[in-house]
Parts: structure tokens; C-alpha cells; sequence
């Protein structure tokens, strides 16, 4: 091992930060910064791989083959135990903090390399994830939260708060479509920080590079994120929500949701047969104007939500096309705004087409077909409901805006849901997932440039194409969907609504409750501190449209366009 400077000078500092090493790369003896406040004092660097055929048998690069240090960089090589894998690494100063860069080899494929950084004094953690997230000093030793990008981790940063007024930002500004993990931690009363880089499938190299930096920052939490949102502005040639081709005007004006359930597959009967969606569009009009209501549609088709899709044709137990007709006229002579609920990349089994679709459906990196399933029976495996099929194939997008011509031409609805535009997949056949959604969701709105088109959930990759998103409020901190598992130590935060708001405006999720329901004052709650457009769910047709938890609702609805829907931004 070599080593070019004096022990005490084993650092590397930019002019926010300051890492200073033990005799080991592996070992930091403190990271500071440029104000003098210590971030960490006495901590660890780690690199792991994980390679194909054994990925939860990590193998630990500790073995140090080099340790260089220079007047602005830092340079060194681990290896395995048996020597058969190498990472060479580098720290050197930039623009954008401290950049570190690195290159794994080995003899078998790569799958992921993990960085570990333990040992960091901080008072909470920041991450962009679903709805936006905070994760506080309460959190307990030995806990550890997961997060991949771009799915779950929504824009590629996480800050850690060392007070009110500072802190440091792990970050890394990568345009192109591929996929990475977050891993937050505590042990011994401090917090470490996992950044992972995943292999492109099909995996076939035993190669895989990536870089990544390390800053600190005086101000509050929105300062990274302001320089974060304007490298995103930049590099993804994002306008203003409104500027939007696919934005309407009418949106501007809407600032409550009404959501009527038609079929529940989950009782086999109406929720809401459309003559009685109906008379609620005619009660409600009292309430709240309906030019200001988006008219929601969730289980209008088939048995329900995501029954026999792509066949969106109206509910026979609802009224069928002539029931589903006169509830699109009755809305519009009132003033409402209309949006049906679609899926983005659904295909159940039982479609006629899926033999035709079948060699399109999502193949993950390890081989595995991928679709949505529930556990019917308590055995910790999903029963198999649906395929999802890569959104990337051309031929996907042309059945889509074919079944979705009768609604947009002879139905005119106003806007289409679809669901699950958060999902993304490393494939090992077919196109890029994450570039092929955002391609599959502009080919729609070119094929119906007067139609609002919304998605579920937003990230850096698809945020250029869809101007209004549904968002997850305490969903985001609980366990999918459940709104169960609550702990003191992580909570909702609008780091997520404040970096996208002036891009995209937020919808309440699909799952909220009806205000009577005792979880809904903590969803509204939240909803109200991220900037999310209000919301009245109806699962059944004797659910209330007024009443005082209604009141609280209608409220927020009436103060929204004084206070504005970016509010947080």
C-alpha cells in the first residue's frame, strides 16, 4: 500500500467539506464542514457486490491493494478475501462537492455494488420517495429502510439534517434511465447511508461503473433541493405545469376530487350504479361548483378496478353503455369535469389478446415474469391477477389508444387515470421499462392532445410527461397502502411536492378514505401539508356527501385557489 502524503494529512476537501482518512481508506476519521460543525466523528466507507447467481451472498471488498492520496483527490483499490474482485475507487473535488467514482470488475456478472457510508450525526433524513419522507434520529438501532430508484425513490438525492440550518446531500446527477437503491440505517446511535448501482439487464459483464457525490450545505432542506430541481429542469427540458402541451386550462380550476366507486370487485356488486352516480353529481352540485369538481371514476368497467383490462366497456350490473352515457352528459350539463381510471400496463390472463401479448410481458433481470397478484389465502405468495406488459413496445401503445377512442370520441370524457406510472422494472428482454413508460404516456397524449392524462406517483423520468400525478400521503410511511405500522420516527414530508409542484400538480391516491373514516383525518392532514388537491371518496352509495367531516373538506377545497396548490413550492 502505498501512501503519498503525511498521516495527518490524509484528507480530501472541497470548499464545503472536509473527509479526513485513518491509515485505511475503509476507516474516516471525521467529516466536517467548511463552518467547522462535525458530521461525522469516527465512522466507516464500505463497497460490496452482489453478482448473478448469488445476489444475497454479498461479497466485501476489505482488502485494501492501494491507497493514494493527492492534493485535491483521493485513489484506491479493494479487493475480495479470495482476490477475485476489485473496485477502484476516487474522491476528488468538484463543482458539485465531492465526486466519487468507481469501476467493480470480477469474473462473474454484476448485478449491484452497494456504497456504505456509516457514522453520520444527523438529525433526520430527507428522502424524495413516494409522497416524501422524513426519517428522524428516534429511528432504532439495527433498523434499516430500502429504496429503489425509480420507484419507490422518486429523484436521485437524500439530505441529512444537522440542524435546522444545515446539513449534508448525497446526490447523483444521471439522466439516463437506470436504476439505483437507497438504504437507510442506524446503529449505534448513528445513521448510515447505502448508495447502490444496479447493472442494466440482461446481465453479461462482470463490469459496472458509476459515480456519485457528497456535499454539505448552510440553509434549510430547500436549498439542495432548489439545485437539485434546476439540474432537473435542465437536463429533462421540464416547463411549468401549466406551459404543459397535455395541461389543460380547465385544470386550473379544479380544487376538489369527487370519487365514486362503481363496481368492488373485492363484493362482487355496485358500489354505485351509474343512475345513482347520477343523483350524487345532482346532491353535490350544492356543495361545491362542479367546474371547481374533478368527477372520478374508479370500477366503472367490468367487476371492477382492473377487471378483464384493457376492456374499460362500461359495467353491465352498472347500466352498460347507455347508463355510462347518460352519467358523462349528466356531469357536463352540470359543470363537472369527468376522469375514468385506467391501468398503464395491465393485461389479466383471461384477455383475449394475451397469447398475442404474451412475448411482451415484463421479464425481470433475473428471469422472472412480472404482473400484479394478492394473497388470497394467507400464504405470504400472490396469487397471480394480471401481466404487466412493457410499456416500451409500440404495439402495447396502438391497442391502448385504440380501446381508449370510444371514451374520448363518444363518450368525452375529460381526463384518463393511469394507474401505476410509478412502476419500474430491470429488464432482461424488450425495451428500457423506464424510458418506455414515459414514451407510452406522450404516444397517448399526441393521439389525444385534448385529453388529461394523470398517472400514479411521479419521478424524474416520467415528470416531463405527466403534468398531474396522484401522490401518496401517509401511505408513504406505512406499509403498501396498509396505513398500518405507524412509528413516531418517520413521517411525511413535503421534500417530494416541493421539488416536483412546479411541474406537476398532486391528486389525492386512489385509496383515500371517506371522511368519516377515523383514518382519514391523518391523510387529510398530510395531503394539506404536501399541497394536494382535497378529495371526497365514496365507496358506497350511503357514504356521505355532507355533514361536518364533509365541511372540513369543502374548506381546504375553497381556500385551495387563494392558497394555491404550489403553496410548498
Amino acid at each position: 500500500m502505498t501512501d503519498t502524503r503525511a498521516e495527518d494529512q490524509r484528507m480530501v476537501s472541497s470548499n464545503s467539506l472536509e473527509i479526513r482518512f485513518g491509515s485505511s481508506p475503509l476507516v474516516i476519521e471525521s467529516i466536517r464542514s467548511a463552518r467547522g460543525q462535525i458530521i461525522c466523528a469516527g465512522g466507516s466507507q464500505e463497497f460490496l457486490l452482489r453478482v448473478e447467481g448469488q445476489v444475497s451472498e454479498p461479497i466485501f471488498l476489505r482488502r485494501v491493494l492501494s491507497f493514494d492520496l493527492e492534493s485535491d483527490k483521493v485513489a484506491f483499490v479493494l479487493t475480495d478475501d479470495e482476490g477475485r474482485y476489485e473496485v477502484a475507487a476516487e474522491i476528488a473535488v468538484s463543482e458539485e462537492g465531492l465526486r466519487s467514482s468507481f469501476r467493480a470488475t470480477g469474473p462473474a456478472p454484476i448485478w449491484l455494488i452497494e456504497w456504505r457510508l456509516a457514522g453520520l450525526d444527523l438529525s433526520e433524513v430527507l428522502i424524495p420517495a413516494l409522497g416524501g419522507q422524513a426519517v428522524t434520529s428516534a429511528m432504532p438501532n439495527g433498523e434499516r429502510l430500502s429504496y429503489k430508484y425509480p420507484f419507490w425513490w422518486n429523484a436521485q438525492f437524500a439530505i441529512g439534517m444537522t440542524g435546522e440550518d444545515s446539513g449534508i446531500w448525497l446526490r447523483t446527477l444521471d439522466k439516463d434511465p437506470h436504476f439505483k437503491l437507497l438504504r437507510v440505517g442506524r446503529e449505534e446511535s448513528t445513521f448510515d447511508l447505502t448508495l447502490g448501482f444496479e447493472a442494466d439487464g440482461p446481465l453479461t459483464v462482470g463490469v459496472l461503473s458509476g459515480e456519485f457525490f457528497l456535499d454539505a450545505f448552510a440553509g434549510s432542506w430547500k436549498v439542495p433541493v432548489d439545485r437539485h430541481r434546476e439540474w432537473l429542469e435542465h437536463e429533462f427540458n421540464l416547463v411549468p405545469y401549466a406551459r404543459h402541451p397535455s395541461y389543460p386550462s380547465w385544470m386550473n380550476d379544479i380544487s376538489l376530487v369527487l370519487e365514486l366507486w362503481g363496481m368492488r370487485r373485492d363484493r362482487g356488486r355496485p358500489a354505485h350504479r351509474f343512475d345513482d352516480m347520477c343523483r350524487r353529481v345532482e346532491q353535490f352540485a350544492s356543495q361545491h361548483p362542479p367546474s371547481q369538481t374533478l368527477l372520478y371514476l374508479p370500477g366503472f368497467a367490468g367487476g371492477g378496478i382492473d377487471s378483464g383490462i384493457p376492456d374499460y366497456s362500461p359495467a353491465t350490473k352498472l347500466g352498460g353503455a347507455t347508463g355510462f352515457a347518460r352519467l358523462i352528459d349528466t356531469a357536463h350539463r352540470l359543470g363537472y369535469r369527468v376522469m375514468i381510471h385506467t391501468n398503464v400496463l395491465g393485461m389479466t390472463f383471461n384477455h383475449p389478446l394475451f397469447k398475442r401479448f404474451e412475448q411482451h410481458q415484463v421479464v425481470d433481470v433475473f428471469g422472472r415474469e412480472q404482473g400484479w397478484g394478492l394473497d388470497l389465502d394467507g400464504d405470504w405468495l400472490a396469487e397471480p391477477y394480471f401481466a404487466y406488459i412493457n410499456p416500451g413496445v409500440p404495439e402495447w401503445g396502438e391497442l391502448i389508444a385504440d380501446v381508449l377512442t370510444e371514451f374520448v370520441s363518444a363518450y368525452r370524457v375529460d381526463a384518463v387515470f393511469i394507474d401505476q406510472t410509478l412502476l419500474a422494472f430491470n429488464v432482461s428482454r424488450g425495451p428500457n421499462f423506464i424510458s418506455g413508460m414515459r414514451t407510452h404516456i406522450e404516444r397517448l397524449q399526441q393521439s389525444f392532445p385534448a385529453t388529461l392524462f394523470a398517472g400514479e406517483g411521479i419521478n424524474e423520468h416520467v415528470l416531463p410527461a405527466l403534468p398531474v400525478v396522484q401522490i401518496h400521503g401517509i401511505d408513504s410511511v406505512a406499509d403498501v397502502h396498509g396505513m398500518d405500522d405507524h412509528v413516531p420516527w418517520r413521517y411525511v414530508h413535503p421534500v417530494s411536492t416541493y421539488l416536483f409542484g412546479p411541474h406537476t400538480r398532486f391528486l389525492p391516491h386512489l385509496l383515500t378514505k371517506h371522511p368519516s373514516n377515523p383514518v382519514f383525518k391523518k391523510q387529510e392532514a398530510a395531503y394539506a401539508d404536501l399541497g394536494v388537491i382535497p378529495t371526497i371518496v365514496c365507496y358506497e352509495a350511503d357514504d356521505a356527501l355532507s355533514g361536518p367531516e364533509i365541511d372540513v373538506v369543502l374548506k381546504r377545497a375553497r381556500q385551495l385557489p387563494e392558497t394555491a396548490i404550489t403553496s410548498t413550492t
